[in-house]
């Protein structure tokens, strides 16, 4: 039987941040700690994530790159995509929000506000997805009663 929880990817270089943020959404979600860029790409690779949190400050490719390189494949595009970060400076909070992620958490976090800031993003994009379609189904109706 296939599972209901909604997939996140976690992406950081610091194994302690990756097992912190693991063990606050793993009661709720099915967790995938990456500990690099390639490691996500990997993961996604075998299936789209409803969500990934990334880190910006990362040996190879970094964050901001990782979402570059996200919303140019038509794949990937459209994951919401939130920054994890100790970067914690307007510059870098504008540039991840300028290519495209839907939020910016810094470290150090409570679990309560990352609880809810995933939950909210969660439930956005399920009702994006449910507009879509019900917008789809619209169509096609008109479509079949134009003459």
């Amino acid at each position: 039987m296939e599972s209901t929880q909604k997939k996140v990817i976690i992406v950081d270089d610091n194994a302690s941040h990756l097992s912190i943020v693991r063990n606050i959404l793993k009661s709720l979600y099915e967790v995938y700690p990456a500990p690099s860029v390639i490691k996500l790409f990997t993961i996604m690779g075998n299936f789209i994530p409803d969500l990934v949190l990334l880190d910006i400050d990362m040996p190879g490719m970094n964050g901001f790159e990782a979402l570059k390189a996200m919303k140019d494949n038509p794949r990937y595009k459209d994951i919401p995509v939130v920054f994890l970060t100790a970067k914690d400076d307007d510059v870098s909070t504008e540039e991840g929000l300028n290519l495209g992620a839907t939020d910016y958490i810094t470290k150090p976090f409570s679990s309560p506000l990352l609880l809810r800031r995933v939950s909210n993003i969660l439930l956005i994009e399920q009702q994006k997805r449910e507009l879509h379609e019900s917008n789809a189904a619209l169509e096609e109706l008109r479509n079949q009663s134009s003459p």
